[in-house]
């Protein structure tokens, strides 16, 4: 396919128009653009097919409440990896004919956001995982009473496990959240899952280790960088069968 003029000012442009995030002028010559590429005129049909899916794709119904959770935490880490990839280097100088792509500089990170929170939830649709999960199970957590506010649950799947809270409080100043495991007639053994909630209190934490015999899993808090012994009761216990 023939690239049109000017085809590497604008090549990264196709996210930004389809979301409506470029600015007015930009926007029109952007357009002027691809009427002469047809390789950006490609780019901008099939995202836009992926945002339109969207709404449609699945039949409507309520997702559950932890999946908020599982959707942020990876919408911060990709928003995170494309606003860092559309910044330049410090140590190099941008090239005098790159000076027309100043819209990049000014992709709010927002609007990044939103693009990866779109090919995320398309993806999961795709997959077939948002609600179905042949070899996966969750098991709710029960909160002690101090933390009433608090919900959260364990989703086992084959080859992983991972801890989905709602409501958390911030953790108290020098601690941290922290995951343990416990087996039958054992102490509680320490695990790397270590996890901050976001503002609004949900958090998504990874719980390593071979969990066959665990009897619960256990959340407290402890000292920022963890402990090898707990210093505090656990708030929330998952009970495995």
């Amino acid at each position: 396919m023939t690239k049109g003029p000017d085809h590497d000012q604008w090549e990264d442009a196709a996210g930004t128009y389809v979301l409506g995030a470029m600015e007015a002028a930009e926007r029109g010559d952007y357009e002027a653009h691809l009427e002469t590429c047809p390789i950006c005129r490609a780019e901008v049909a099939e995202l836009r097919v992926a945002v339109e899916a969207l709404p449609v794709s699945p039949p409507p119904m309520l997702p559950p409440p932890a999946l908020k959770a599982r959707i942020m935490a990876e919408v911060e880490r990709e928003a995170t990896l494309l606003a860092s990839a559309g910044q330049p280097s410090r140590s190099e100088p941008e090239p005098a004919k790159r000076e027309r792509r100043s819209w990049r500089h000014r992709f709010s990170l927002p609007a990044v956001a939103a693009f990866a929170c779109v090919a995320l939830i398309v993806g999961l649709v795709a997959g077939g995982v948002l609600f179905n999960g042949d070899s996966s199970r969750t098991i709710p957590f029960k909160a002690d009473p101090s933390m009433a506010q608090a919900s959260a649950e364990l989703e086992l799947s084959d080859d992983n496990a991972i801890v989905v809270a709602n409501g958390l409080p911030p953790a108290p100043a020098g601690k941290t959240y922290m995951v343990w495991l416990q087996r039958p007639g054992h102490a509680p053994e320490p695990t790397s899952a270590l996890f901050t909630p976001r503002r609004d209190g949900s958090a998504t934490a990874s719980v390593t280790g071979d969990l066959s015999d665990v009897e619960s899993v256990l959340i407290n808090t402890e000292p920022v960088g963890g402990s090898t012994t707990p210093t505090s009761v656990p708030f929330l216990t998952a009970t495995l069968d």
